[in-house]
């Protein structure tokens, strides 16, 4: 689960960096102009009262009179900036340091509207005065009025507007001081919040995987009533619910193969009595013909054979039953089970060839003889079944770098995927769960492979013919 807290964190963690980033940039565009509009007020208020104590105090005088120019030099200097007078009926401009014959012809258009504005009543905040003055230097314009309220002139405060660079640095830097420290804050908090949710789903995992192997001793025990706690609850029925059908499905399939086993060994009396029967009959040379006596000679050692099939399919089905593994030559054994068949295959005129392409005609295997040989006599007891007379059954082993393989398959078009369900009804049908490995053969032969760890699988051959594959680890 730790991997699951680390995904989450990352992806919180990346929010959270993108929020305080964003925040970051946001904040410090909006304290810069907050700064820059707080410290033009105060220029504009220090321009006012400039204004208002040249009005008291000259009164219906010029304003461009010797005192007031003294006075301007000494509040520049204190100011480390300008203030220039204007007086409207002359339009003298006073004050100016860095071009003292600075005269009202000789400003621009532009700043010579804004002179008329202030002169108008106007208060105003302008830079169209800086190349009479120092760059980024802004102008503060406000009307000076005489004694009964009229404007007589105008105050020009040109300041450089103080760098607000350390300041806004400033700032940033201990928003993302605040927000590192929030961030490690929350991660913590986070990852105490994530344990507790995401440890119990840990817990699940593990209980599921106990279900999943079969054990059903241990529940989960929860004293909340969140979705989590529901779902561990659910959990808890799911497990007594599988394992009480795994207890029924265990008696029912006990049952049936006792039930098997029951009728397998019954059908042994009377098949018996049925062999003796006939082979009376065969010794006094009753007036059954013999074919009819051979017939059911051979009727009679199917259904022996069947019987047989159902022990050993019920045998295979026991728990207890256990293999005797030798190191063996897989190819010794499939020669002898060919051997052991063919007499079936000659009567039904089929021709078993056996074709080896290995660069060694060897095949160690490590497992039980009996049942490996069990289990290809079985496969080739339903290949001759279904494959027609005449024929030949040809059996394959070839290998790559991983597997071997043996197939058995038939060379003849009679056995095509197209007329196999009329010809074989009883063995053969084309939807999934196909007859011929739900036949007790191929049931005990697969049952037998699995316990070797060989696959067993049936396919068609260029969609012509039905093909027996066994695969075989290396």
């Amino acid at each position: 689960m730790s991997k699951l807290i680390n995904k989450i964190l990352l992806i919180m963690s990346t929010i959270l960096i993108l929020f305080v980033v964003s925040f970051s940039a946001v904040f410090g565009y909006l304290f810069f102009q907050h700064s820059q509009n707080i410290e033009s007020s105060r220029l504009e208020s220090t321009a006012l009262s400039l204004a208002d104590i040249l009005s008291k105090s000259t009164g219906n005088n010029p304003l461009t009179n010797i005192y007031n120019a003294n006075v301007l030099q000494l509040v520049n200097i204190l100011e480390q900036g300008e203030i220039w007078l204007v007086d409207k009926n002359t339009l003298q401009i006073v004050g100016s340091r860095f071009n003292p014959a600075l005269t009202y012809d000789q400003l621009p258009a532009q700043a010579a509207n804004d002179l008329q504005s202030i002169l108008n009543g106007q208060n105003i905040r302008t830079q169209t005065f800086n190349i009479y003055t120092q760059p980024h230097y802004t102008t503060i314009g406000v009307p000076i009025y005489d004694s009964e309220g009229n404007v007589k002139g105008a105050l020009l405060f040109h300041s450089k507007m103080p760098t607000l660079k350390f300041s806004w640095y400033d700032g940033i830097a201990l928003m993302l001081f605040c927000s590192i420290v929030l961030f490690v804050i929350l991660i913590l908090l986070l990852k105490v919040l994530l344990k507790k949710y995401v440890l119990p789903l840990e817990v699940l995992n593990q209980f599921i995987e106990k279900i999943l192997h079969h054990n059903y001793t241990s529940h989960i025990k929860t004293k909340a009533s969140d979705e989590i706690a529901q779902l561990a609850q659910n959990l808890n029925r799911l497990s007594l619910y599988l394992q009480n059908l795994e207890t029924t499905s265990k008696a029912k399939a006990q049952s049936d193969n006792n039930l098997i086993i029951k009728t397998a060994y019954k059908l042994h009396t009377p098949l018996k009595e049925l062999k003796h029967d006939i082979q009376e009959l065969a010794q006094k040379k009753s007036n059954i013909p013999e074919s009819y006596l051979k017939q059911m000679q051979k009727n009679i050692d199917k259904l022996d054979m069947i019987a047989n099939n159902l022990l050993d399919l019920s045998q295979l089905d026991n728990k207890d039953f256990t293999l005797q593994k030798d190191l063996l030559n897989l190819i010794e054994i499939l020669q002898d089970s060919i051997k052991a068949r063919e007499k079936v295959a000659k009567e039904q005129n089929i021709k078993i060839d056996l074709k080896i392409s290995l660069a060694k005609e060897i095949i160690l295997f490590t497992g039980d003889k009996n049942r490996l040989k069990q289990m290809f006599c079985e496969t080739l007891d339903k290949a001759l079944q279904i494959y027609p007379q005449k024929s030949d059954l040809i059996i394959k082993i070839l290998e790559d770098d991983n597997n071997y393989y043996i197939y058995m398959q038939n060379n003849n078009d009679e056995i095509s995927v197209e007329h196999l369900p009329e010809m074989f009804p009883q063995f053969y049908q084309t939807a999934e769960d196909d007859t011929i490995l739900n036949s007790i053969e191929l049931k005990i032969a697969q049952h037998l492979a699995s316990l070797h760890q060989i696959k067993l699988t049936t396919e068609k051959q260029s969609d012509k013919y039905t093909v027996f594959k066994f695969t075989i680890n290396k």
